[in-house]
């Protein structure tokens, strides 16, 4: 089955009741993908798991405070990857919960 990169990028407001949206997203996150840097996650995903995972992020998080952004990214895009200071993006195996 085909997959592809998504490189997962949110912002959440400081408050109490965000902070625990971004904990519980973060959590999600991570049983997609590997968390690169504060508030990225890079994904390798087949389609089945990108659905699931976009109805979760949408079930989560709240639109009109909240920013999440997902790029698509294909083959080419994740070989041309420059990286300073840390791996480049390669796909693992996928554990999602």
């Amino acid at each position: 089955m085909t997959t592809l990169f998504y490189l997962i990028i949110y912002d959440l407001p400081d408050n109490k009741a965000a902070n625990k949206r971004r904990t519980r997203l973060h959590k999600m996150l991570s049983g997609y993908g590997k968390w690169t840097q504060y508030s990225v996650f890079e994904c390798f995903l087949t389609s089945v798991q990108f659905a699931t995972l976009q109805t979760k992020i949408e079930k989560l998080i709240k639109p009109h405070e909240d920013a999440v952004r997902i790029y698509v990214l294909d083959s080419g895009a994740v070989k041309r990857t420059i990286t300073y200071g840390s791996e480049t993006p390669r796909q693992e195996q996928a554990i999602v919960i």
